[in-house]
């Protein structure tokens, strides 16, 4: 038989068989993207992707097994009564927002793309609601402060308060996003929070009605020979309303400076670093941690210190959070003052807003703040040197026991002691968690 037959059949019988199979697997491995990308696609309500490659690289993660949530949502198509609830967006979007819950953190929330647009529409124009900074502590809504001169203040909201219901509806399971959206609302229009406040025996229905919130942001006055300036906010006006109550404080040749940050909820982080200047200057006063590059690092106050020469006192208690527990925190660690009150909320993580490609998004935790010396202000706190009881009746009777103490207290020879041993106390628990730091690692 001649080579070119020879050479014909082999093609025929070995090489074209063996093409087909490799052509038939190829088409079925298209075949198998096309429909994960499909049945991703069904589930969000989207367009295909140009990058389909992409998507399935994002919706389906090495080394995590989905078995048992198939199995479950296969399980629930072919057996749940109610076959009208099965809905493929909102079980899609269910299953995020569990996936993100079991974080367990308050802060990280995803929204879907209503509840997003609802959030955004809350947050834009005029600021209408009652005037009140929301926190979470131990899965509950709680009132971190209400804001000075605020409906929320007004009505008789306090620091603390446990917010149980809203115009009679639980609270139960809601993110704070969802607090906050069903809270605010038009001007004129009233809202009723049940609330449980400790020392009260039953929740208390206390209803607001709803304002235009004008932050106040500080003001000051002199007693008896030193300046007291109260920041209710560090908000956008703060650091230009500072400098010019600055000027007016120096011409008064203050003998001492006492700083209230009590009921202050935060604000810009960059204004308290701005005002820490005038304090501490040209030191780190906070630093960063993350996991990625770009979320860790160390920011410093700037070189004025007009005030640095100054006796030092800062209030806080419970309703300072976040960039107030920042600025008390680089006072206690540089042993710059003495500070006093009650043990601040203790919220010290960043966010990061993402927006998704359906409309729905995720605040998501991206890092922590820590005092100067390295310690967490997240769900800690920070403590004052001298702890005082504000009592009902202190309150009720227009008495401030805070401010009073401070007063007496500044530029004397007891702040100074008092201080003295706030700094050994601190240095020895800082190497206190050193040795253990250094323990736990030889093991």
């Amino acid at each position: 038989m001649p080579h070119y037959k020879r050479n014909l059949r082999f093609i025929l019988f070995v090489i074209l068989p063996l093409l087909g199979f490799l052509l038939g697997w190829t088409l079925s491995q298209k075949n198998s993207v096309r429909n994960q990308v499909d049945v991703a696609v069904e589930a969000t309500n989207e367009k295909p992707k140009d990058t389909p490659l992409r998507l399935f690289r994002k919706t389906d993660p090495k080394d995590v097994d989905l078995s048992v949530f198939w199995e479950t949502w296969n399980t629930m198509e072919e057996h749940y009564l109610h076959t009208d609830d099965l809905l493929t967006k909102d079980q899609v979007y269910g299953a995020t927002k569990g996936l993100v819950e079991s974080l367990d953190d308050p802060y990280t929330v995803f929204m879907s793309p209503e509840d997003t647009a609802k959030f955004e529409a809350s947050m834009t124009g005029e600021f209408e609601g009652i005037g009140a900074e929301i926190g979470m502590r131990d899965e509950n809504i709680v009132i971190v402060t209400p804001l000075k001169g605020s409906p929320a203040e007004i009505a008789g909201l306090r620091p603390e308060d446990i917010v149980f219901e809203v115009d009679g509806e639980s609270v139960y399971g809601w993110s704070i996003e969802e607090a906050v959206t069903e809270i605010r609302g038009p001007k004129g229009e009233p809202v009723t929070l049940t609330i449980v406040r400790e020392g009260e025996r039953k929740p208390l229905d206390i209803t607001i009605v709803r304002d235009e919130i004008a932050y106040e942001t500080l003001d000051w006055e002199m007693k008896d020979d030193v300046a007291v300036l109260s920041f209710y906010q560090f908000g956008e006006k703060i650091e230009t309303e500072f400098q010019e109550a600055l000027e007016a404080v120096l011409l008064e040749s203050p003998e001492g400076v006492i700083i209230d940050l009590r009921n202050n909820g935060g604000g810009l982080l960059d204004a308290a670093i701005s005002i820490i200047g005038e304090f501490i200057s040209d030191e780190v006063v906070v630093k960063t941690r993350g996991r990625k590059f770009g979320d860790s690092g160390d920011l410093r106050s700037q070189k004025n210190g007009a005030l640095q020469e100054l006796p030092l006192i800062v209030l806080v208690n419970e309703g300072s959070a976040s960039a107030s527990e920042i600025f008390a925190g680089a006072v206690q660690d540089y042993n710059r003052g003495l500070l006093l009150g009650a043990k601040t909320f203790g919220k010290g993580s960043v966010q990061n807003w993402v927006q998704l490609d359906d409309g729905s998004s995720l605040k998501v935790t991206i890092a922590e703040w820590l005092t100067p010396k390295g310690r967490s202000i997240h769900e800690v706190g920070i403590t004052p040197d001298e702890e005082i009881e504000v009592t009902i009746e202190d309150f009720e009777a227009d008495f401030d026991p805070v401010l009073s103490r401070a007063l007496e207290l500044i530029g004397s020879d007891e702040m100074a002691q008092i201080m003295s041993e706030a700094a050994v106390e601190a240095d020895e628990n800082i190497e206190e968690n050193v040795t253990s730091d250094n323990t736990n690692t030889s093991e």
